[in-house]
């Protein structure tokens, strides 16, 4: 029988967490309420962030990695925390408990250390994977290309063996942390025969320094929520050493395929603690705002409205307690991460609609975050694998 009941280790992790964010990260969004607030004021005429907002967002990354907090889910021999997936959900689902603030770059994403980069070798370890846990750089996964989304089959970036090193051409967009990456992690084609009859083999995973000749950040790619950091990756004639190989020639589809499910459990994490935000502020305007001579949550229609979305927050959250603790057992979870980031994501986004109508003409408005929640909503059902692609997932494990 599955117990999910918070060990001692995860009692203490969240309340390390929350005095963190409290005491060091919620002060710095009063010092910076403007770029919070204002997209216009934290980002440049391209769409990038403004020096000023990176230095902040830097300084909880590194302050966060010295409390042991940004890369936990890493091992201990390497600099993390050795935390199971079921810690770091329950740390994840704590810190999107405090909205959309700076308290979302306490725990890394695609911008930190992954345990894909473990398969590199010693002294690229220390080059790079380090560096990436005590939050002194950044990187960004480079998968996505303007034909080749969720179709890993149609990748076009090809990388061509040329003595000790790979020379590297083609485009990746839409990737996260792009414009301010210190590296990038790409694929790229190396074996277009073996590709082309089989689709899951013959692609390769290359780390690609930001300053390597032939490799550029192309124009930001700006989104509904407006982050500052998508953008393209150009590689013309880029040649990167052999040593840069991530993992082995040939199977960087099983190296992306092991983060990505990582990274939907992430994102359902996400979605939850958003969700606690949204109804822990939802119940307090509705026990403050009055209409026709009372709160307006002593009416049916508010209150049935937060009793279906605190229904359905928890069984999301049991969903995901449940797909971690399975993957902490060293079960397969392909079906179940499908699952819970296409569940959590879509019960977020009904969550946010719901907070928008409760809130009412002030849900709409700049001056509350609620809006913000409902853009953030709408972005996680596509990012990480489409609902299509996760419901496409579900229904190959049925049989179908």
């Amino acid at each position: 029988m599955t117990d999910f009941n918070r060990s001692e280790e995860h009692q203490m992790i969240v309340k390390g967490l929350r005095s963190f964010i409290e005491k060091d990260v919620l002060p710095l969004d009063e010092e910076n309420k403007k770029y919070l607030e204002d997209e216009r004021a934290r980002l440049n005429e391209d769409g990038s962030l403004v020096p000023e907002f990176k230095r902040v967002i830097q300084q909880v990354r590194r302050s966060s990695a010295k409390l042991g907090y940004y890369a936990m889910h890493m091992p201990a021999e390497i600099g993390g925390g050795a935390i199971n997936r079921v810690g770091i959900a329950l740390a994840y689902k704590e810190v999107f408990r405090y909205g959309p603030g700076l308290n979302v770059f306490t725990l890394s994403g695609a911008e930190g250390p992954s345990p894909m980069l473990l398969q590199l070798s010693q002294p690229q370890q220390e080059k790079f994977l380090k560096p990436l846990i005590r939050g002194e750089i950044s990187t960004c996964f480079g998968l996505t290309e303007p034909e080749a989304g969720s179709d890993i089959k149609n990748l076009k970036t090809k990388a061509e063996r040329k003595g000790d090193s790979y020379v590297l051409n083609g485009m990746k967009t839409f990737i996260s942390n792009a414009a301010d990456a210190d590296f990038a992690q790409v694929f790229a084609v190396t074996d277009p025969k073996t590709y082309k009859e089989q689709g899951y083999m013959g692609v390769t995973a290359f780390i690609v320094e930001r300053d390597r000749p032939g490799f550029q950040v192309g124009k930001i790619t700006r989104s509904i929520i407006d982050d500052g950091g998508q953008a393209e990756l150009i590689f013309e004639n880029c040649r990167v050493p052999a040593e840069n190989v991530i993992g082995q020639e040939g199977t960087g589809f099983y190296t992306a395929m092991g983060w990505l499910g990582i990274g939907r459990l992430n994102i359902a994490s996400m979605s939850i603690g958003l969700a606690h935000y949204l109804i822990e502020r939802c119940v307090e305007y509705a026990t403050q705002r009055t209409a026709f001579g009372k709160p307006i949550s002593k009416y049916q229609h508010i209150r049935g409205m937060l009793a279906e979305s605190a229904a359905e927050l928890y069984a999301a959250e049991q969903m995901l307690l449940h797909a971690a603790w399975k993957m902490d057992q060293g079960d397969s979870i392909i079906q179940e991460s499908s699952m819970v980031k296409w569940y959590a994501t879509n019960m977020l986004f009904r969550l946010a609609d719901r907070a928008v109508q409760i809130h009412g003409a002030m849900g709409l408005m700049k001056e509350l975050p609620i809006e913000r929640v409902f853009r953030t909503a709408r972005v996680l059902r596509i990012v990480e694998g489409t609902d299509e692609i996760q419901k496409e997932t579900i229904a190959k494990s049925l049989g179908l």
